[in-house]
C-alpha cells in the first residue's frame, strides 16, 4: 500500500498545468462545460484531485485558463504561424490550411470551437470573450484582405464571409462529413483573394 502511495505522489508531481488544461479542453469539446469537473479530469488523467490544486486554485480558474488556451492556441498561434510569409495572400492561404487542421493536442478543433460557442450562449463572461476573439479573428482577416488590395468595404465583407464559412464547416464536421469539405473552403479562400 505504501509503495502505491509513493507512485501516486510521483505521478501527481509530474503532471503539469498544461496536462490539466489539455484534459479540460478535451472534456469541454466532448461534453460541454458541464463535463469539465475536477474529479472527472483527475480520473481521466489517472491521478488524485490533489494534483489539480498544485496548478489551479479552483474550477473557475481552470475555466478561465481554458479560454486563455483557446484564444492563444486556437487563434493567435494560427496568426503567428503565418506571420513570416511574404505576402498577405500567402499568409491567408496558410492560415486557412492551419484552421482546417482537425485536431490540436489530440482534441477535435471543430468540437472545441462548438463547445466554446455553446458555453458562450449560457455565460455572459464567455460570450464577451468569444466576441473579443471573433473580433480579433475578423480584424486579422480584414487587415490581410485589405493588404492584398481589396477596398476596406470588400475586405470587411469577405472577412466575415470566410469566417462564417469556416464556422459552418466546423459545425458540419459534427454531423455531415460530406458537406464539411475542406477543399470547398480553400476554393472560397481563393475566390475571396481575387
Amino acid at each position: 500500500m505504501a509503495e502505491k502511495d509513493v507512485e501516486t505522489k510521483s505521478q501527481t508531481k509530474d503532471l503539469t498545468r498544461e496536462d490539466w488544461l489539455i484534459a479540460a479542453v478535451a472534456a469541454l469539446a466532448e461534453g460541454g462545460v458541464e463535463a469539465v469537473k475536477v474529479e472527472r479530469l483527475a480520473k481521466s488523467l489517472g491521478v488524485s484531485k490533489g494534483s489539480f490544486y498544485w496548478h489551479f486554485k479552483d474550477r473557475p480558474q481552470l475555466l478561465a485558463a481554458i479560454l486563455d488556451v483557446w484564444d492563444a492556441d486556437f487563434t493567435q498561434q494560427l496568426i503567428d504561424n503565418a506571420a513570416d510569409l511574404a505576402t498577405p495572400k500567402q499568409r491567408l492561404r496558410h492560415l486557412a490550411q492551419d484552421a482546417l487542421v482537425k485536431t490540436v493536442y489530440g482534441i477535435d478543433s471543430a468540437r472545441a470551437e462548438a463547445a466554446i460557442q455553446s458555453w458562450a450562449a449560457t455565460d455572459a463572461h464567455v460570450a464577451e470573450r468569444l466576441r473579443g476573439v471573433d473580433g480579433a479573428r475578423l480584424a486579422y482577416l480584414e487587415k490581410e484582405l485589405a493588404a492584398a488590395g481589396l477596398t476596406a468595404e470588400s475586405a470587411r465583407a469577405r472577412a466575415k464571409m470566410l469566417y462564417l464559412a469556416l464556422l459552418g464547416l466546423y459545425a458540419a464536421r459534427g454531423y455531415n462529413q460530406h458537406l464539411a469539405d475542406d477543399s470547398a473552403y480553400l476554393a472560397l479562400v481563393e475566390l475571396a483573394l481575387e
